[in-house]
C-alpha cells in the first residue's frame, strides 16, 4: 500500500482564502522597517537600494531564509494586490539603471568595439529562420 504524501502548507496559505492567485506575487528580498505601523519596507537586492513600501494586510505567507539556503539570509513574501506594488520605487530605479546602460552603450569606446567585432565576424546566417538545434533535420 502506498503511503499518502504529505500537503505542503505553501498551497493551503495562498489556495483556501479568496485572494486571486492571479493577483499574487512572489518576492525575494529583506524586511525592514516600514513607513507606518501597518507597513514594512521591502528591500529587492542586497544592496538595500531598491526597496518597496507594502502594507501588511497585502501579505498572504511569508518563509525566512535560512543561513544554510543563502548566506545573507532574507524572507520570502506573497503579496496579494500586487499590481499596486509593480510601480513602486523599485520600479523607478530600475528605469535609471537602464537609462544609465543607454548612456554606457552609447559612447565612442563600445561602438569601437561594435565596429572591431563586426569587422572579424562579418558573415550573417544565410537563413535567419535555420534551426538551432544544428541537426540537418528540422526546418
Amino acid at each position: 500500500m502506498v503511503k499518502k504524501i504529505a500537503l505542503d502548507e505553501l498551497p493551503k496559505r495562498l489556495l483556501n482564502n479568496e485572494t486571486k492567485t492571479e493577483d499574487l506575487t512572489m518576492m525575494y528580498g529583506f524586511v525592514g522597517e516600514g513607513t507606518a505601523d501597518d507597513t514594512i519596507r521591502f528591500y529587492l537586492d542586497a544592496r538595500l537600494q531598491k526597496s518597496t513600501i507594502i502594507k501588511d494586510e497585502d501579505i498572504v505567507h511569508h518563509v525566512k531564509v535560512t543561513k544554510s539556503q543563502s548566506p545573507i539570509g532574507g524572507t520570502v513574501i506573497w503579496i496579494k494586490n500586487a499590481a499596486s506594488y509593480l510601480t513602486g520605487n523599485h520600479t523607478e530605479t530600475a528605469s535609471k539603471s537602464q537609462q544609465h546602460a543607454a548612456q554606457f552603450f552609447q559612447g565612442d569606446i563600445y561602438q569601437q568595439y561594435v565596429n572591431t567585432v563586426q569587422k572579424k565576424n562579418p558573415q550573417q546566417p544565410k537563413n535567419p529562420y535555420a534551426p538551432v538545434c544544428g541537426c540537418g533535420k528540422c526546418g
